[in-house]
C-alpha cells in the first residue's frame, strides 16, 4: 500500500484543484456545552462547483486536535462514499496536514485515527494534503458548526446547502 504524495501549499483564499481533480476541505468544531462536536466536509470540482457536502455530529467530548483529525477522516470516507478517488484533502489545522505528509509524528491523542486516514486513502487513486490558513477555509468550518443543530449527519449531493450559498 502505498501512501499519498505531498502537497506543501499553503494558502489562505481557497485555490481550486488541477484539472480533473477534485478537492475535499474538511474542519471540525467543538460544543463543549453540549458534549459533542461537528465535522464538516465540502468536495468541490476543478471548477470549484460543489459535488458534495456534509455536516456530521459527533456525540462525544473529544479536544480540538482529535475533532479536527476526526474532520479529516470523515473527508476522505465521504470522498469515496460519492466516488471521488483523486483529490487533494485540505484542511486548516498545520499539526494534522504535518503529520498527514509525514513530516512530523501524530500525538498521542490522534495516532490511531491519523493511521486509518492513511489506510483509508490508500484505497484511492491518488490523494494529496494540503493545508490552508483559517480564513480560506470558512466554508467547511460553517459546515462543521452546523452540525450542532443536526441528529446524526446532513449530506447535500450537486447542491449547497442554503447558509453556504449566503457565504
Amino acid at each position: 500500500m502505498g501512501f499519498p504524495s505531498l502537497d506543501c501549499n499553503r494558502v489562505v483564499a481557497w485555490v481550486p484543484s488541477s484539472a480533473t481533480r477534485y478537492k475535499v476541505n474538511v474542519d471540525g468544531a467543538v460544543f463543549a456545552a453540549h458534549k459533542s462536536a461537528g465535522v464538516g466536509v465540502l468536495i468541490r470540482d476543478s471548477h470549484g462547483q460543489v459535488v458534495a457536502t456534509i455536516s456530521k455530529k459527533i456525540n462525544a467530548l473529544l479536544g480540538p486536535l482529535e475533532v479536527e483529525m476526526k474532520a479529516w477522516e470523515e473527508g476522505v470516507q465521504f470522498a469515496r462514499e460519492v466516488g471521488v478517488y483523486d483529490f487533494t484533502l485540505e484542511g486548516d489545522s498545520l499539526v494534522l496536514f504535518n503529520v498527514l505528509s509525514g513530516l512530523s509524528n501524530p500525538p498521542a491523542a490522534v495516532e490511531s485515527i491519523a493511521r486509518g486516514v492513511l489506510m483509508a486513502c490508500g484505497s484511492c487513486y491518488k490523494v494529496d494534503f494540503s493545508h490552508i490558513k483559517r480564513q480560506g477555509n470558512s466554508l467547511a468550518h460553517l459546515l462543521a458548526k452546523h452540525a450542532l443543530g443536526i441528529v446524526d449527519y446532513e449530506p447535500w449531493m450537486e447542491a449547497s446547502p442554503c447558509f453556504l450559498e449566503q457565504a
